[in-house]
């Protein structure tokens, strides 16, 4: 009887085994900051929502709005009257942050917050009215751990030590 040669050896398949742990192993992280990134952009998206509507209200009313509900905004998740926990984040109206209140430029209001805390990641974004360099105005993320700092740094937000509050 003849032996037919159709087949892998057992070299051949350890080495495809390999292959695939030695890809898996460097994909991995980064298909991990990559969802969390979009999380992060995701808050941003909120952060300038609820500031912008903020605004509208301020403009409207003359004062700042007392709570989430006054807000033409749809809001991730559900809360009090001044934070609403959504699935990766939890929004802050009003917050402050290392001892001081951020404005929203032209307004008495406090901006929003977006502070994420799971895992690996802490961070906060918040203040899209902070004039950054060139005269922009923009977001400020701030992380406490390496991983945290990276996302931040990955956003083009990073800025400074995070606050002793954190």
């Amino acid at each position: 009887m003849k032996l037919s040669n159709k087949g892998f050896t057992l070299i051949e398949l350890l080495t495809v085994v390999l292959i695939i742990g030695i890809l898996t192993s460097i994909a991995l992280p980064n298909y991990s900051r990559s969802i969390e990134r979009s999380r992060a952009v995701e808050a941003m998206a909120v952060v300038k929502s609820i500031n912008d509507a903020t605004y509208a209200y301020y403009a409207a009313h003359q004062e700042c709005p007392p709570s989430f509900s006054k807000l033409i905004v749809e809001m991730p998740g559900a809360g009090n009257s001044k934070t609403a926990v959504g699935k990766t984040f939890t929004y802050k109206l009003g917050d402050t942050i290392g001892g001081s209140t951020n404005r929203i430029f032209g307004t008495s209001c406090a901006s929003a917050t977006a502070i994420r805390n799971a895992g690996d990641y802490k961070y906060r974004i918040w203040n899209l009215y902070k004039t950054g360099t060139g005269g922009k105005r923009s977001l400020v993320c701030k992380g406490e751990k390496e991983k945290s700092i990276g996302i931040c740094d990955s956003l083009d937000l990073l800025e400074g030590t995070p606050p002793a509050n954190f």
